[in-house]
């Protein structure tokens, strides 16, 4: 049966009305690819501040920049649930929830780390169970921990180090603090700055592998030696002691996040090129000849067990800021944190809706951008710089049986 043609103004009134009932504003999805009559939008800008003529569209615009949630398809719909309803558990003076967002199944805890603050950051846990924040023990200092990945009983962090102390990857027992340094050399030259980290267990196999990135925050934020290595991802494989690089600078100039699917056979990077080589990001494509997105490989094993990322796609493109964050859920949705806001991606690489930047943050412009969440079972945890929050999602994302060895 064929759907009878709707005008797109006819149809941003309907959602409209429906969103006013809470903090959702549901935007039909033939907007995000033509706004009529005519329409002018900035990249350094959010979707919704497109102007547009239409005076229908534009009040349903106006209303999105001040949503909590906007969803372009009923599917986020099912996935925030009827009712979402973000909590805010605490607000603070200094971007202390910034980076990681590691959940840690066994002790229901999420693990964060914040932005550089006195030229260091801080890594603290949050406790799922009564929504207290604590700063673990550890046995020795993680110097400049960014992202980071729980994996068979262990937590994982990538370290940009400082002038001092190189550049590493560490493990962390989550129980009794014992802390260790993992990787921080490829043959005797630094590292130039362990970005995020997955673990990777191939269907059918007994191995494990860790994946990382690395890219030059090291010496752009934490007075780090300047690069020697080119950035690039990497493979690290415990059982023969093989460190290798598997994705280089030809496909992705400066690699950033980095997440697999539930089935392990998929492998997802996001490119943080918009980053200048001084401080600031730059609008999407100026200045660089990479690309602010997420790509696509397949895991597919050599002869001996070993998983290499091959075929590279395009995915996404964040249409503002860059793509940091990468999360994939269990029903393959990609999450990743940008300019907007939390973006969730189906399978196919549609933007099925977003958590707004604009409510989430104190200054959006001020505090830097919405960089890091954790899925947590069923759980939403979302680092807001100087806020942290928690939503119960509407379904289950994330199992826990992902993160065993």
């Amino acid at each position: 049966m064929k759907t009878p043609k709707v005008s797109l103004a006819v149809l941003a009134a309907t959602n409209l009305a429906k969103a006013a009932l809470n903090d959702i504003i549901s935007i039909d999805s033939q907007l995000t690819y033509r706004v009529l009559p005519d329409f002018e939008g900035n990249v350094t800008e959010n979707f919704v501040d497109t102007s547009t003529t239409n005076t229908t569209t534009s009040t349903l615009f106006a209303a999105a920049r001040n949503a909590t949630f906007i969803s372009y398809s009923p599917d986020f719909l099912s996935l925030i649930g009827p009712n979402p309803s973000l909590q805010l558990i605490t607000q603070r003076n200094e971007s202390f929830a910034n980076e990681a967002g590691i959940w840690v199944p066994p002790l229901n805890e999420v693990w964060f780390t914040s932005s550089t603050i006195d030229d260091m950051t801080t890594i603290s846990v949050l406790s799922l169970s009564n929504l207290s924040i604590s700063t673990p023990s550890l046995s020795q200092p993680i110097i400049n921990a960014n992202g980071g990945y729980y994996f068979d009983s262990k937590v994982y962090f990538a370290s940009d180090g400082n002038a001092a102390v190189p550049s590493a990857i560490y493990s962390v027992d989550p129980v009794t603090g014992e802390t260790e340094v993992l990787i921080n050399s490829y043959f005797g030259l630094q590292f130039n700055g362990p970005n995020d980290i997955t673990w990777v267990k191939p269907p059918n196999s007994n191995q494990t592998f860790m994946f990382f990135t690395d890219d030059p925050l090291s010496s752009l934020f934490d007075d780090g030696p300047p690069p020697v290595l080119v950035d690039a991802v990497w493979r690290f494989d415990p059982t023969s002691h093989s460190l290798v690089p598997v994705i280089s600078r030809a496909d992705i100039l400066i690699p950033n996040g980095i997440a697999t699917n539930k089935e392990q056979n998929k492998l997802f990077v996001t490119d943080s090129t918009p980053i200048d080589s001084g401080t600031e990001s730059l609008p999407a494509g100026a200045g660089n000849s990479g690309s602010n997105a997420i790509y696509a490989f397949d895991l597919v094993n050599d002869a001996n067990g070993i998983p290499w990322p091959v075929n590279k796609r395009l995915f996404g493109i964040s249409r503002t800021g860059i793509p940091d964050g990468i999360k994939v859920d269990d029903q393959g949705r990609v999450w990743t944190g940008e300019g907007e806001g939390i973006v969730v991606r189906d399978s196919s690489g549609k933007v099925l809706g977003l958590f707004n930047a604009e409510t989430l943050l104190v200054d959006r412009g001020a505090g830097g951008p919405l960089a890091n969440f954790a899925l947590a079972g069923d759980r939403l945890v979302v680092e807001g710089n100087e806020r942290l929050w928690i939503l119960k999602l509407g379904e289950t994302v994330m199992s826990p049986g992902r993160f065993e060895g």
